[in-house]
Parts: structure tokens; sequence; C-alpha cells
């Protein structure tokens, strides 16, 4: 069951991400994301509530902050980095990265995969180091360029792996009200980010709110399966299955944009889809 509530947020996150980085690209990514949030926000509510909980505790709160401080700071250099560079390259990276650190975290705290595991993990590593130093054929000599854009889907993994371990720290009893909570968390630093790293007016703000809908929607759909699996099954497993999400991403930008890797590039991603089906297989 974990697995397959993990499985499920990867396939609505990868469609989240997908129309994220699209919009980005005529778009600000911080402000997307900011929009994304704020539409995002009554949407977590309406489920919280719906779905009730025995007792919010401190701590529930406090991790729950944690998890939306966290997944801001990485859905925004996420955005960032798919506006400036291919999302099939980016995608890969965050999730490989992402993936790598909730399993460190459950390995300290005692959790135990086996031996295909790591070497999904021994995997990942090389699938990060080709996908960020191969230029893709539509910009042959992009390699220094693009390094900007690695860095900040590394930056992003980073971030979403520290959103894995904050969220799995929720106990069972607070129901879904930690998704309004770092819902709500993710929409102050956000509208922060917002205000400090953004200048002019808010144009094109109409144009952008249709996308940012289905985005919301899509995030929401995904968190609340993704909170179940880290509550419920082991972290290392919930994580990696949920890093999935660049099979969507990429699949869609290669139906939708039409966007092509080096040879290369290829083994790149397709190194990190393995990695990360075998550490949850492991």
């Amino acid at each position: 069951m974990t697995a397959l509530l993990a499985l499920l947020s990867a396939v609505f996150i990868g469609g989240a991400d997908f129309i994220g980085g699209l919009t980005s690209r005529s778009a600000n990514g911080i402000r997307v994301a900011l929009l994304v949030a704020v539409v995002g926000l009554p949407m977590a509510l309406a489920v919280s509530i719906v779905d009730g909980a025995d007792r919010v505790g401190r701590a529930d709160v406090i991790w729950s902050v944690l998890a939306g401080i966290a997944v801001s700071l990485g859905i925004g250099c996420f955005y960032i980095g798919m506006g400036r560079g291919l999302i099939s390259v980016v995608a890969p990276v965050a999730a490989v990265t992402g993936a790598v650190i909730p399993v460190i975290y459950a390995l300290a705290r005692g959790e135990r995969p086996g031996p295909i595991a790591l070497v999904g993990l021994a995997i990942a590593f090389v699938a990060v180091a080709v996908v960020s130093l191969a230029p893709s054929e539509q910009h042959p000599g992009a390699a220094v360029v693009n390094r900007n854009v690695i860095t900040l889907a590394l930056v992003s993994g980073v971030f979403f792996g520290l959103f894995y371990v904050a969220f799995s720290r929720v106990s069972d009893a607070a129901g879904l009200w930690p998704v309004t909570i770092e819902r709500l968390a993710a929409t102050v630093v956000l509208l922060v980010l917002a205000l400090v790293l953004t200048s002019g007016p808010l144009t094109g703000a109409r144009r952008v709110i249709p996308a940012t809908l289905v985005i919301a929607l899509l995030e929401v759909a995904a968190v609340v399966p993704l909170l179940l699996a880290l509550q419920r099954g082991p972290v290392a497993i919930a994580s990696v299955v949920a890093s999935l999400y660049p099979v969507t991403t990429v699949l869609l930008a290669g139906l939708v944009l039409r966007e092509r890797l080096s040879r290369l590039q290829y083994v790149g991603v397709a190194c990190a889809l393995v990695s990360v089906a075998l550490v949850s297989s492991g």
C-alpha cells in the first residue's frame, strides 16, 4: 500500500511539475509558485475538514511548517530551473537528489534497505553526473550555461528531500491537517520570496490562472497520498517511489514540447529512473 500511494503521488506531481515548468517559461517561476500555493490553500483546507483529525499536536504543526518551508524553497528553484532549461533534465536530477536524502535519513534511523537498493543509490549518483555534464542535441554547446540550471535542480532536490523527511515525522492522529498547515507555510515563504526576489508589476496573472488552478489541484492530490505513504510505511520506500515523478514529466515534455536529449543524456535519464526503481524494490 505504501508503494501504491507513493506512486499515485508521483503521477500527480509529475503532471503538476510539467505544467508548472511550462508556465514558468512565460512568467516568473517564483510568482507562478506563489499563485499555485494561494489557489491550492483552500483546496487543502477543504480536504482537511472533510477528513477530520483526532488530535493535531505541537510537533505535528512544527514538522508540517518545516515541510512547507522546504517544499516552497524547492518548488521555487525547480520552477526557475525548468523555465531556463530542459524540463526532461531538471526533473530527473531533482528527483534523484530528493530521493537520496530521505534514504540517508532512514538509514540513520535504523531502516535497512537490501543490496538492490544500495545499488540503486550508486546508480543515482551516476545519473546525476551524466545528465548534468552532457549537453543536449538542441544546445550542443550549452553545457557550461546549463550548469546554473543543474545547480537549481540539485538545490530543489535537496529541499524536496528535506520535505519528505519533515512530513514523515507527522503523526497519524493529525489526519490531513498537515496538508493545510504545509500549504499555509509554503504560501507565506513564497510570498516573502516574491517580494524580495521579484520586482515590477504582476503582469499576465490572469493568463496563467487556468494553469495554476490545474497545478494546485494536482499538487494537493499528490500531497495527500504522499503524506499517508510517509506516515504508514518505510520512509525510504515512500520517498523513492514518490520520486518517480520524472517519468510523467519527461513523457509530457517529449510529447508536448518535442524536447530532444543527447544519447548520453538519455542514458542518464534512464539511470535516474532505474535507480529509483531499484531503491524502491530493495
